[in-house]
């Protein structure tokens, strides 16, 4: 069972290769490994695409490092940049572990890997403590690759940006197979807890807030009981 944890990244090149360094110094399991995601059009491409020799045949023995770039087709916001690549993953391997991880995000529990395994030996999801919302929401996730083929996607579809976490913390509820880490810290350098600086990222993100509110509201009210008879079927 390896465990894929997924970075989309747009213009913080020096932010993406932090959270890439701190999951590589916390990673324990040889199967780890992380996939940086950025767009075609991303002004900062060309640095994100000089990170590849940077991690090409480095000695460390977990988390090997790739960096994909998407068409316009298969992005265009974080959701549907994470569905693309969890799509392929989960295809590719469906008893893999799929983490999400904003290039906010700081992986600091050494073993993170190995807890997210052992939580997840029946598929299901998992998350750590942030240090912003604790139990209380799951902002970076690990799902198992069943419920993303049961599904067709790892966030919601219909939204941009926002309440793709709101969305699995119910369906986890739901299936009763969501798995809180305390120890499993994730922290995230938000600007709205002064951990980081407001830039254009957040500004599109925060823009569609409302959007991806009415999206999360009518997925929960005419499709979410749909969903769930999908996953209960493909995990039975």
């Amino acid at each position: 069972m390896s465990v894929v944890v997924v970075i989309p990244s747009r213009g913080r090149p020096k932010a993406a290769k932090q959270a890439i360094d701190a999951i590589r110094d916390c990673a324990v399991l040889v199967s780890t490994t992380v996939v940086l995601v950025v767009d075609d059009d991303d002004p900062c491409r060309d640095e994100y695409v000089a990170l590849r020799p940077f991690y090409t045949g480095s000695s460390r023995i977990a988390a090997e490092v790739s960096v994909v770039v998407l068409r316009g087709d298969e992005t265009g916001s974080l959701i549907r940049a994470t569905n693309t690549i969890s799509r392929r993953i989960a295809s590719a391997d469906p008893e893999a572990i799929i983490g999400n991880l904003n290039d906010d995000h700081r992986v600091r529990s050494r073993g993170f890997d190995r807890w997210v395994t052992e939580a997840l030996a029946k598929p299901g999801i998992a998350y750590g403590d942030d240090l912003i919302h604790g139990e209380r929401l799951p902002s970076a996730p690990f799902v198992s690759a069943a419920i993303v083929n049961a599904l067709g996607w790892y966030f919601l579809p219909t939204a941009e940006h926002m309440y793709g976490d709101d969305a699995l913390r119910v369906l986890g509820l739901a299936l009763k197979r969501i798995h809180y880490l305390p120890e499993l810290i994730v922290e995230h350098l938000h600007p709205a807890v002064h951990k980081g600086e407001w830039d254009d990222g957040y500004e599109r993100a925060y823009a569609s807030v409302e959007a991806d509110k009415a999206a999360f509201n009518d997925w929960h009210a005419r499709f979410l009981k749909r969903d769930l008879r999908a996953v209960t079927r493909a995990l039975a």
